[in-house]
């Protein structure tokens, strides 16, 4: 009976007679598959911090109240337009380009935040190689995603839907992604009114990798094709892939390319500049000993042309006077001669960062591109100083792309191939107006003229003359050989050989530029080719005065063939 009473352990006041008992035992194990959140998934894919709204933008520079409304207007009509006129035949995409540190970011969040407050804007993205996690395509679409549950309420059971069927979903391809989670649920995206139907992407040449960058392209293309609905807004430097891209089907028909670079900002930069210095006279803890008028009209001038209409430098400027542990007055000072400040106290340091980045992309022939930089800004300067300007007939043939091959004796197509990665920070297209090569950027030739600055890129003045003046040589070489010997054959120097008689005195005369090239060199030549130049037009009275007067400035002129030694005077 014990061991039956095992079985009632514990018990009292009963008895059980004639029984067996059997003692089954039942061991029950709770078990659950793993959940799985498709919330919790799409969040951890999507990029909060690429969003307009997010903490990052929150402290980012903004467009100053009242600056850049022309470009902003422009791009919101297009996009209330594009949005107006679902056709198959419209153009679906706007691509807001300009050069490096133009301010176009600023520009497109306030794009996003109006496309926002209008129900438009179905997503948007901005890239940055500075935010962790955002110079990549890997979480573009779960972004955009995100944010259309937010505008689209009616999509999230069915995106969770499609997460809880393909819990992989965002380590499959991009194409795939977009698919699955935005193509096939379209009606219940454009059955909502206001519909929102506009896509915004800034920084797009920030995305690093170029291939990902093509794939990006593809994504937007299928975004924009009927049956779906959206247009695209997308921002980014004239980066050689993302050029090409644009200029071939079938982007190119659907594209509507806006440059930001043609806006016409001096006035805005001015105000910018002004406002900026009376806040800094009135806030800065030294602003008892700021002078009055502090820093004045020619200061605010000389700054806004320094600008170019690139707003990078006048808010660098800014950032850098406005440090409250130096004086504003002695620090607007270094601004104004750069060239005099140490590598520790840089007040363009932000700037030369940006310009260190795209003046060395890959694969580039770093002293070839750096000879061509010179050459461009030196002869750029020195037509300005001859001439007051510059126009087509004197550059034409010598600051095109083409025409520097020829000038610098290298390969067809060398000098647009070397250049092809910095349409950023400077124009190399044959453009109608202005056909030849042009810094979109004063501070860049500050940058690359300052020792300190540009490192490996810097040169000489003495030496870019030098390597002007020596070609000047070699092509009026090569035309006289024509003049002369049993095969000559009269031919009337066309406006290079005019060009290079000019920069010629100019180096040679005014500045007694001596190249070892010189050593052999018959300066009788240049007469020669002025003499016969009876194409030189009439309304350029400079060249008519330096026919005049060439040979007069040359009488008398000590012309060194050696340093140290013998001299030729010509009479």
């Amino acid at each position: 009976m014990a061991a039956k009473a095992a079985f009632f352990h514990n018990a009292q006041g009963f008895s059980i007679q004639s029984s067996n008992f059997t003692n089954h035992q039942t061991t029950i194990i709770q078990s659950s598959a793993p959940t799985i959140d498709p919330s919790e998934v799409l969040h951890k894919h999507r990029a909060i911090e690429a969003s307009h709204t997010s903490k990052t933008a929150e402290s980012a520079p903004k467009c100053k109240v009242g600056t850049r409304t022309q470009a902003i207007t422009n791009l919101i009509d297009w996009a209330k337009k594009a949005v107006a006129n679902p056709s198959p035949s419209k153009k679906s995409v706007l691509w807001f380009r300009g050069p490096a540190g133009s301010g176009k970011t600023c520009i497109m969040r306030e794009v996003a935040r109006i496309c926002l407050e209008d129900d438009d804007l179905a997503g948007d993205y901005f890239f940055s190689t500075r935010v962790p996690g955002l110079d990549n395509e890997a979480p573009f679409v779960a972004t955009i995603v995100a944010h259309l549950i937010e505008v689209v309420p009616a999509l999230d059971p069915l995106i969770q839907e499609t997460i809880l069927s393909l819990p992989t979903i965002f380590e499959r391809s991009m194409k795939l992604q977009v698919k699955k989670l935005i193509s096939n649920h379209i009606t219940s995206i454009t059955s909502q009114t206001p519909s929102p139907r506009i896509i915004v992407v800034d920084g797009f040449d920030e995305c690093r990798d170029q291939k990902q960058r093509e794939r990006l392209l593809h994504l937007l293309h299928i975004l924009v094709t009927p049956p779906h609905p959206f247009c695209v807004v997308i921002a980014s430097r004239p980066e050689l892939d993302i050029r090409t891209a644009f200029d071939l089907e079938p982007l190119k028909l659907i594209t509507e390319i806006v440059h930001l670079e043609r806006y016409e900002t001096s006035g805005e930069i001015y105000q910018y500049l002004s406002d900026e210095f009376a806040r800094i006279c009135q806030t800065h803890p030294a602003k008892r000993s700021i002078p009055l008028g502090w820093p004045g009209e020619l200061t605010l001038n000389a700054l806004t042309d320094k600008s170019s209409g690139i707003w990078a430098f006048p808010s660098t400027v800014i950032r850098y006077v406005a440090n409250p542990r130096r004086h504003p007055v002695e620090l607007l000072k270094h601004v104004l001669d750069a060239s005099s400040t140490t590598s520790s106290d840089r007040p363009f340091a932000e700037l030369d960062a940006l310009y260190e980045i795209v003046l060395n992309p890959p694969d580039v022939d770093l002293p070839l591109m750096k000879r061509i930089l010179h050459v461009v800004m030196e002869v750029t300067r020195l037509l300005s100083e001859l001439f007051g300007s510059i126009s087509n007939f004197y550059t034409k043939n010598i600051l095109s792309s083409s025409g520097l091959d020829k000038f610098l004796s290298l390969e067809d197509g060398t000098t647009e191939m070397t250049l092809c990665d910095l349409h950023s920070v400077l124009s190399v297209t044959e453009d109608i107006e202005r056909p030849w090569i042009y810094f979109h950027h004063k501070s860049l030739e500050d940058f690359l003229c300052s020792p300190d600055r540009s490192g490996d890129l810097y040169q000489l003045q003495a030496d870019t003359e030098s390597d002007i003046l020596t070609p000047c040589m070699h092509h009026l070489e090569l035309w006289n050989r024509k003049l002369v010997g049993p095969d000559a054959n009269f031919q009337i120097p066309d406006e290079n050989l005019a060009f290079l008689c000019v920069i010629w005195k100019q180096l040679l005369i005014e500045k007694r530029i001596f190249p070892p090239a010189f050593l052999d060199f018959d300066f009788r030549i240049v007469w020669r080719c002025i003499a016969f130049a009876p194409w030189l037009p009439p309304e350029e009275t400079l060249f008519n005065n330096f026919v005049d007067n060439f040979h007069n400035d040359m009488v008398g002129v000590d012309l060194p063939l050696a340093v140290g030694s013998c001299s030729r005077t010509i009479t």
